[in-house]
C-alpha cells in the first residue's frame, strides 16, 4: 500500500485548474475517516465526497458518493446492472498508486477507471475530497467538479 501519491495530487490540481475550476487546497493533519476529514476541513461531512474503487463486473470503477451517505450494495448492483460488486483489493489499489482514503473522485483521463457518481452530490454547492494523500483536501464548486470529472451521474443511494 502506498502512503502518499503527491504526483496524483499535482495531476488533479492541474486538471481542475485547466478546466477553469476554482480550487481551494487545504493541508491538514492526517485524516482517514469522514468525520476526521470534515473536522480537519472545518466543513460539514455532507460536503465531502468519498471515492471508492469497486470491481463492477470485470472493470475497476470509481464510485463516488457524499461522505454522509452509506452505499447500499444491493441498490448499486441494480443501478449498475451488476450481479457482483466488491471493493478493490489492496494490491489492485497499489497497482494504481492508490491507498484507501486517497482516491480522488475522478476517472479517465486521470485514473484509468470509469467514474460513476451519485446524483445526490449535485445537491451541494461544493465538494471536498482527498487526492493522493491523507493530508491534502481539495474544495471545489460542485459545478466545476462535474465539468472537470465528467462523471456518469446515477442514483447510487436509496435516498438519491
Amino acid at each position: 500500500m502506498t502512503d502518499s501519491n503527491p504526483a496524483l495530487l499535482a495531476q488533479v490540481l492541474d486538471h481542475l485548474r485547466q478546466s477553469g475550476a476554482a480550487v481551494t487546497h487545504l493541508t491538514h493533519p492526517p485524516a482517514r475517516t469522514t468525520a476526521d476529514l470534515a473536522q480537519a476541513r472545518a466543513l460539514p461531512v455532507s460536503v465531502g465526497v468519498k471515492a471508492l474503487v469497486m470491481k463492477v463486473r470485470k472493470e475497476l470503477t470509481v464510485v463516488a458518493l457524499r461522505a454522509d451517505q452509506a452505499m447500499d450494495n444491493r441498490h448499486v448492483r441494480r443501478v449498475l446492472r451488476a450481479q457482483k460488486l466488491r471493493f478493490a483489493r489492496p494490491g489492485e489499489l497499489a497497482d494504481l498508486g492508490l491507498a484507501p482514503g486517497q482516491v480522488p473522485p475522478f476517472g479517465r483521463p486521470l485514473l484509468p477507471l470509469r467514474l460513476v457518481a451519485d446524483q445526490a452530490i449535485l445537491a451541494g454547492d461544493r465538494v471536498a475530497f482527498t487526492a493522493g494523500t491523507h493530508t491534502d483536501s481539495l474544495v471545489v464548486p460542485t459545478v466545476d467538479w462535474v465539468r472537470a470529472a465528467d462523471p456518469e451521474l446515477v442514483p447510487l443511494t436509496a435516498t438519491s
